[in-house]
């Protein structure tokens, strides 16, 4: 069991780090363009992609890459969407809701059969 927890922690682990990147867009896109911040949030983002990208092809060592990169793009997708919710308030309706319904739906029938 242990074994098969950290197959699955080798394919969520670039899905943080991806979704960080994306979030460390957002927020770059607030500050004035080329202000410090906005150097330090993308350079930010710019390492969190290469972690992912680096953590990604481990992952597809593990598994086959028709479960890997629909898990990796709807796993980001989802936290991306909860993120600019939480983050910075966008709106979260019925639309956002069947969405995200269908994602999860998508993960579990992904990675039933493995």
């Amino acid at each position: 069991m242990l074994k098969n927890m950290s197959r699955y922690f080798l394919l969520f682990l670039p899905v943080i780090f991806s979704t960080a990147a994306q979030l460390l867009i957002k927020h770059a896109a607030f500050k004035e363009l080329r202000s410090i911040g906005w150097y330090v949030a993308i350079g930010w983002s710019i390492i969190a992609y290469f972690l992912a990208f680096a953590l990604y092809s481990v992952a597809v060592r593990h598994f086959a890459i028709s479960v890997a990169s629909p898990v990796n793009t709807i796993s980001v997708m989802l936290l991306v969407v909860l993120g600019g919710v939480v983050f910075w308030g966008e709106s979260f309706g019925l639309r956002q809701v069947c969405g995200l319904s269908l994602g999860i739906f998508a993960l579990l029938l992904l990675l039933s059969g493995d």
